[in-house]
């Protein structure tokens, strides 16, 4: 890959950017030689297989890759994962960190991506990453796939406020959240609890059922749906200077999520603003630093809620 600053469709990809995406395709490289060991299915997802079409390579914008993995294969890369990935790698997800949002991400130490939205004041694994997406079967009756996404809804939400976010700490119903979050993980711990919301979907077999779905988006599982035919084969294309797998089905899954996906529309990541991006230094290196802008922010929002309270505009 070319290093050097350039621009693209109008949108300047800077160095640094260039240098997140190399190691990114370092990840996706050694990924791709386990699931090739392992005999494991893996395609680009989202808006990589998007880029992957369309560009040849990343969206200018993007920041990071997905992968999609049919749950069989899924689980099987689980459970070879650890070995397959030591150090520097990190295999993350809500068996191995306090990550609970239905996927798996490989990361890498010595690195630093967070989140503009992160919690910093709950410890876990930040560095430079891939997802892995699970794709799971969906039942065809309605009102059992609207009852799945209840259940789901009910085990996984608890443990994500539980490790915080861009939740206002004061509103009763995400006080009432965090803590039914924290009694679960006390009383049952995290491990369990996880493979309870996992489980739910494990239920239905991909062989016995016509559509599945990303569960990562336990609260909308029809609008990411497909037909499972769809990644009946694979097929090779070039990504940057790396060939990926993409589904043989992806004009059906790019136009499901995208529409008219040929015309490139600048939009937002689905997992918001990086607050640092950083492929030298670690994370850790910059936690002390804003867990003091954490308090100083917790500090300013107390304030103002309290101001407004008594009929008073803090901004004044």
């Amino acid at each position: 890959m070319n290093m050097q600053e350039e621009s693209r469709n109008g949108y300047v990809v800077s160095e640094k950017m260039k240098k997140v995406w190399a190691l990114q395709l370092q990840l996706v490289k050694k990924l791709l030689e386990v699931c090739e060991k392992y005999n494991l299915r893996v395609w680009a997802e989202g808006g990589t297989l998007l880029g992957t079409i369309r560009e040849k390579g990343y969206i200018p914008w993007d920041d990071d890759i997905d992968m999609a993995m049919l749950r069989p294969d899924y689980d099987k890369f689980q459970e070879v994962a650890a070995k397959e990935f030591p150090e520097p790698y990190f295999i993350q997800n809500g068996y191995t960190d306090y990550y609970f949002n239905g996927i798996t991400k490989i990361r890498i130490d010595g690195t630093a991506a967070i989140l503009a939205h992160q919690h910093v004041n709950f410890i876990r694994h930040q560095g430079i990453f891939i997802d892995i997406f699970p794709l799971d079967a969906l039942p065809d009756n309605p009102a059992e796939l609207h009852q799945l996404m209840v259940d789901a809804k009910r085990i996984i939400r608890p443990l994500k406020y539980y490790c915080g976010g861009d939740y206002s700490p004061l509103h009763p119903q995400v006080l009432m959240r965090t803590l039914k979050g924290a009694y679960l993980v006390k009383t049952l711990g995290k491990q369990r609890v996880y493979k309870q919301y996992e489980d739910l979907f494990r239920k239905y077999k991909i062989e016995d059922n016509a559509k599945v779905s990303l569960h990562a988006w336990y609260y909308d599982l029809k609008r990411f749906s497909r037909d499972k035919h769809w990644y009946d084969d694979t097929l090779w294309m070039p990504f940057e200077d790396i060939m990926i797998p993409v589904p043989s089905g992806y004009h059906g899954i790019l136009t499901m999520q995208f529409g008219d996906y040929m015309t490139p529309v600048k939009a937002p990541s689905y997992h918001g603003d990086f607050l640092i991006l950083d492929t030298e230094r670690p994370y850790q290196e910059y936690l002390p630093l804003l867990k003091k802008q954490h308090k100083w922010d917790s500090w300013k929002h107390r304030r103002d809620l309290l101001l407004r309270l008594v009929g008073m505009n803090p901004h004044k």
